[in-house]
């Protein structure tokens, strides 16, 4: 084994025996920073705005983000729509909601769901978005199956605030418990079928800059965190 794997795998072993500690300590209270009135997602994100309309052709297949939530069972909502500009260009939301971020229950990454799902990922990448007026701590990741490449862009929240890397995730979250407090936590994610990398992402870049500019200031801050002004 590598020094460097080997360093990796005692890491991820410290963290999961902290972690069984503290669900073992006692049972969390509640929430911590960021708790505020319960999200509604369906809601939070609105079906148009500017350029952007919900997809006729998957309408059909939208549900309350509640009940999407209860297939999922490790979130309570999860909401996914499918959107399309006046020029037929199309883009994915996914949005996943869970008021308790435990040591069970923790957003999942797309590279690690996207590998179960079957696909193979690559080029995971930390980049920062500008949307509306605010810097947003954020990763890309290239997905591909065949016939089928997916340019990914996501961003985490835990306790109403970016967390930008997983390491930085878990430790918020296990330091939190350590006061036996829970936070929530959300993942935001917007993907197209595109075979041109670069092109995909300056439309996520878009289309989340406009998602973002249509919310109220309130809502905003749920889904991005607190004012990172450039």
């Amino acid at each position: 084994m590598k020094p460097h794997t080997r360093r990796d795998a005692l890491l991820l072993l410290g963290a999961m025996g902290t972690a069984a500690a503290l669900a073992a300590y006692a049972k969390p209270a509640p929430h911590g920073p960021g708790e505020g009135p319960k999200i509604d997602l369906d809601r939070l994100f609105p079906q148009q705005f500017g350029a952007w309309r919900l997809d006729e052709a998957t309408r059909a297949f939208v549900r309350p983000a509640v009940r999407a939530g209860e297939r999922y069972r490790i979130y309570e909502q999860v909401l996914e729509r499918t959107f399309v500009d006046e020029r037929g260009q199309r883009v994915m939301l996914s949005v996943a909601f869970g008021s308790e971020q435990s040591a069970s229950l923790q957003l999942h990454r797309p590279e690690v769901c996207y590998r179960a799902g079957g696909y193979e990922v690559h080029d995971v990448r930390a980049t920062t978005l500008t949307l509306a007026g605010q810097s947003v701590p954020a990763t890309r990741v290239l997905a591909e199956m065949p016939g089928r490449p997916e340019p990914v862009t996501y961003w985490t929240l835990l306790g109403g605030e970016i967390v930008s890397d997983p390491g930085s995730f878990r430790w918020k979250r296990l330091s939190f418990a350590a006061r036996r407090q829970l936070l929530d936590g959300m993942l935001v994610r917007v993907s197209s079928i595109d075979a041109d990398p670069a092109a995909a992402f300056a439309l996520q870049a878009r289309f989340a800059d406009d998602l973002m500019r249509a919310l109220a200031p309130a809502d905003r801050s749920r889904v991005i965190g607190a004012n990172r002004t450039l």
